[in-house]
């Protein structure tokens, strides 16, 4: 999922570095990567019931940007590959790959909902 920001001059690396925090206190590993936008890939510990990495897109201006929420194919892959192995075991994928989208949902929404705060602290920080 993806959302864009007008008019509100937030400070771009302040606002990674929370979102960075945000992911650290829900227990992953997170490496950020510099460049003209920011880019994070999250990789959630094994204790976690979601599996595969999550990436997020901080791109754009201080006063227009997006921030983009990319997840769940290996979720998708091993509820449809489980199924089509159903016959032969295949059904610990599926419950598997269901178990990880529903993490997945939980951990969006409660990301979403952190940024709009975040976004509203950071109003008015980049100079």
């Amino acid at each position: 999922m993806e959302r864009q920001w007008k008019g509100n001059n937030v400070n771009l690396s302040v606002l990674a570095d929370s979102v960075a925090r945000f992911f650290r206190e829900s227990l992953c590993d997170v490496s950020i990567i510099e460049s003209e936008n920011y880019r994070m890939v999250v990789r959630p510990k094994q204790s976690s019931e979601i599996v595969g990495k999550i990436e997020i897109f901080v791109e754009g201006q201080p006063n227009d940007f997006s921030v983009r929420f990319d997840a769940g194919s290996l979720s998708r892959a091993l509820v449809r590959y489980g199924s089509l192995v159903s016959l032969l075991g295949g059904g610990f994928f599926v419950l598997k790959g269901l178990r990880s989208q529903e993490s997945l949902e939980k951990l969006e929404k409660r990301f979403w909902l952190y940024l709009s705060e975040e976004i509203w602290k950071l109003t008015n920080s980049a100079s």
